[in-house]
């Protein structure tokens, strides 16, 4: 009874200070990564009009077709490192040399995960039929696999520097879009544009990885088959949630595909791409407080549970906002961004308005509150669900 009581006082304390951890460093992350989503917004609106208009119904679903398949295979190369060594390194980033056996073994294990993935994909393009006709699209764009590997958003994540991240990725970006506007006049030039996106997700891990070294001051100790399989069993879980959330978040384009025709794929990838682009809106915050969050559970249970109500009003109430513009504006947004022969769009956007209030709650009670208690259980047979019901559906 005393330990428990100890237990609440010690949580009442903590409560005290969360306040507190609401910083200069938060706001300054959150600020920094609104100003950057800002110009992502800007490079969104010169992309997706530009090229479905450019090549066309039937090469824009291919395009989409591709990457959706190629989402399958970032995200087994992710393999919840994002979250799970995320969680580690913020819980230990004051000690380098454990952070240094961190990141060395989650380049390995994904070097290893990027490998085996490679040799998956050739089965899939020789099994499927639909893969095969566009080999050439799909093993181009498994550059951004290999860009996955390099690039440590888990690092930069956990230390609470995620502007670096947004910074380089929207400077490829823009890079990206340059060469688009000069190399992509053509429906034939779609692979042109599969190979843009492919350097540039290259080039933006490359980029990432030396600037995490030296900013961090990581030492390259040597890995062994021990510690990299232990980073696999620790990131078990949160893979699996990772993959199952992939089902609905990127792989029903793939699944489209598989049933229907590019045309289908085009119509409804550019709605989804419009709705996500207006998910991200929350994404930078829900980024910015996870390192925090995972900090506070480690401290006391309490004041987590009451930070977390905190942000399940904030992210809910601007989620639900951006559901209600969706679903009002669906007509006049596919009317100007996409234009002629994109009309069936706007009904895809109509129907996916309510992801921006679902993701913005879902964006609380996963990682800000299983994942920082360490639920990782509960939270992965709920994304398993959804996936299922999203396959059967």
């Amino acid at each position: 009874m005393r330990g428990t009581i100890r237990e609440l006082g010690s949580g009442a304390r903590a409560w005290g200070t969360v306040g507190e951890l609401v910083d200069a460093t938060l706001v300054k992350n959150v600020a920094s990564l609104y100003v950057i989503q800002f110009a992502n917004y800007l490079l969104s609106l010169i992309t997706i009009p530009y090229l479905v208009r450019v090549l066309g119904p039937v090469n824009y679903g291919a395009v989409a077709f591709a990457q959706s398949l190629i989402g399958y295979f970032m995200v087994f190369v992710d393999y919840g490192f994002d979250l799970s060594a995320t969680r580690k390194i913020s819980v230990h980033r004051q000690d380098p040399a454990t952070v240094s056996q961190i990141a060395v073994n989650t380049w390995a294990a994904k070097g290893l995960l990027c490998v085996l993935g490679f040799l998956i994909l050739v089965v899939i393009t020789l099994l499927i039929p639909q893969v095969r006709e566009i080999w050439q699209l799909v093993f181009v764009l498994y550059g951004l696999v290999v860009g996955n590997v390099l690039f440590p958003v888990w690092l930069f994540q956990g230390m609470e520097r995620m502007v670096a991240i947004s910074t380089i990725n929207l400077g490829m970006r823009l890079l990206v879009v340059i060469g688009m506007l000069f190399a992509v006049r053509r429906p034939e030039d779609y692979v042109v544009y599969a190979a843009l996106l492919s350097a540039g997700g290259f080039i933006a891990g490359g980029v990432g990885l030396v600037i995490g070294v030296h900013t961090f001051g990581l030492r390259l100790v040597q890995p062994s088959m021990s510690t990299i399989w232990s980073s696999l069993v620790d990131g078990w879980l949160l893979f699996l949630a990772n993959a199952a959330s992939t089902v609905y978040v990127l792989g029903n384009s793939f699944i489209l595909g598989l049933l229907t025709n590019y045309t289908a794929v085009a119509h409804y990838r550019a709605g989804e791409q419009l709705v996500r682009a207006v998910v991200w809106v929350l994404s930078p915050l829900a980024r910015a407080v996870y390192p925090r969050s995972t900090k506070i559970a480690s401290d006391s249970r309490s004041p987590l549970l009451r930070w977390a109500v905190m942000l399940l009003l904030g992210f809910g109430s601007i989620g639900l906002l951006l559901s209600l513009v969706l679903a009002i504006s669906a007509t006049v947004a596919v009317d100007l961004l996409l234009g002629p022969g994109y009309e069936p769009v706007a009904n895809v956007i109509r129907i996916l308005s309510p992801l921006p209030f679902l993701v913005a709650v879902s964006y609380v009670l996963g990682p800000q509150v299983m994942i920082s208690l360490g639920l990782d259980r509960i939270f992965t047979a709920a994304l398993l669900v959804g996936a299922l019901v999203d396959v059967i559906l």
